[in-house]
C-alpha cells in the first residue's frame, strides 16, 4: 500500500529567493492561463485549451529547483503547466496557440497545447493520451546507457493511469532500474468520470507501481513545498543510479475538462471546499506573510511584475505573422 509522504518543513530551511521563486512560478501559471482563457473568449484562438488552474503548485514544486536544462519532462493533459514551471518563455506558448510563427511550432500549434523545445528538455505529449509513458523510458533508457545523470520525469493524470501504457512503462522502468519519475496528476477526474470509476485498484493510484518494485507515495500535490522535497528525493534516488520512483500527487481543477466543458458532473460544494481551503497559490502566500518572509506589498509588486510579463508575451506573440502557406507541405513524405 503506497505510504503518505509527510515531512517537517519550516520555511526558514528555504533562501527567500527559493521560496519567492516557488510564489512567483504559480502565479505566472495561473496569469498564463486566465489571460489564455480570455483570448479564447476573444476569439483569436482556434482550437481548444485544458485549463490547469488548481493544480500551479504541483508543477512548480517539482520542477523549479529540481531539475536543469538537460533533464527531461514529457507533460501531461494540463501541460502549459509544466512548461512555463521548466522555463519554456510565455510568448513561445502564446505563439502556439494563436498560430503565429512566434510559437515553438513556428506557427503550427493550431491552438493547442502539444509543442515541444527540446532545449529546456520539454520533450512535448504525445498523439495519444498516455503514450507519453512509454517514451519516457526511452529517454531514461538512453541517459543510462550513456552514463549520464540525466533524471526523465513524465507527467500524466488519473485517465492516463488506467491505460494500458502506465504498466509496460512501469514495468520496464522496474526491470532495468532506470532513472525515470512518474508523477500522477490525481485530480479525481478523467473528463466526467471519477477515479472511481475508471480504477479497478480501490485505495491509490500509487499502489500498482508496488507490483513492479518501484518506490512510491502519495503527496498532498497542492503544498509546493511537498512536492519540491518528494520528487527532490526521487531525483536524487535516479541518480544515484537506484532507478524510478511513482509519485500520485493528489489536487483539482477549478474549471471543466476543457474550456466550454460545464463542469456539472462535480458537486459545487466540493468544488468551492477546493477553491477556498485547499487553493495552492493563495495559502503558500498566506504562508509566506504568516512567518513574515514576504510583505503583502511584496506579492503586489511580484504580480504587478507577471503581469507586465504577460503583457508584453501576448503583445509579442500576437504582433507575429502568421506562418507561410507553402509550410503546409513541411513533414509530408507521402
Amino acid at each position: 500500500m503506497a505510504k503518505t509522504y509527510e515531512k517537517e518543513i519550516k520555511l526558514n530551511d528555504y533562501s527567500k529567493d527559493v521560496l519567492t521563486d516557488f510564489y512567483k512560478t504559480m502565479a505566472k501559471i495561473r496569469k498564463f492561463d486566465e489571460n489564455l482563457i480570455r483570448l479564447m473568449q476573444e476569439g483569436k484562438v482556434s482550437g481548444f485549451y485544458h485549463s490547469g488552474i488548481g493544480s500551479e503548485g504541483l508543477s512548480a514544486g517539482s520542477i523549479r529547483q529540481n531539475l536543469r536544462d538537460e533533464d527531461y519532462i514529457f507533460y501531461n493533459h494540463r501541460g502549459c503547466n509544466q512548461k512555463i514551471a521548466k522555463g519554456v518563455p510565455l510568448s513561445k506558448i502564446y505563439g502556439d496557440f494563436l498560430g503565429t510563427i512566434e510559437g515553438t511550432t513556428r506557427g503550427l500549434g493550431a491552438g493547442i497545447v502539444h509543442s515541444a523545445d527540446p532545449a529546456r528538455g520539454v520533450l512535448g505529449q504525445a498523439g495519444t493520451i498516455g503514450s507519453q509513458l512509454g517514451i519516457s523510458v526511452g529517454t531514461a533508457y538512453t541517459s543510462k546507457l550513456t552514463g549520464t545523470d540525466q533524471v526523465t520525469v513524465v507527467y500524466f493524470g488519473d485517465g492516463a493511469a488506467s491505460r494500458e501504457m502506465l504498466h509496460g512503462s512501469l514495468n520496464w522502468a522496474g526491470l532495468y532500474k532506470l532513472p525515470v519519475i512518474y508523477i500522477c496528476e490525481n485530480n479525481e477526474y478523467a473528463i466526467s468520470c471519477h477515479v472511481s470509476e475508471t480504477h479497478a485498484v480501490k485505495e491509490n493510484i500509487a499502489d500498482w507501481a508496488e507490483g513492479y518494485g518501484i518506490p512510491n507515495c502519495v503527496v498532498d500535490g497542492n503544498d509546493v513545498l511537498l512536492m519540491h522535497e518528494v520528487v527532490k528525493e526521487a531525483v536524487e534516488r535516479a541518480k544515484r543510479g537506484e532507478g524510478p520512483t511513482f509519485i500520485e500527487a493528489q489536487t483539482f481543477r477549478h474549471r471543466g475538462h476543457f474550456e466550454g466543458d460545464p463542469y456539472d458532473y462535480v458537486d459545487v460544494e466540493v468544488l468551492q471546499g477546493w477553491k477556498d481551503k485547499k487553493d495552492p497559490i493563495k495559502n503558500f502566500a498566506a504562508k509566506l506573510m504568516l512567518e513574515k518572509i514576504v510583505s503583502e506589498e511584496e506579492l503586489e509588486s511580484i504580480n504587478a511584475e507577471i503581469d507586465s510579463e504577460i503583457a508584453e508575451a501576448i503583445e509579442k506573440a500576437e504582433s507575429a505573422p502568421l506562418p507561410d502557406p507553402k509550410r503546409i507541405y513541411e513533414g509530408l513524405f507521402a
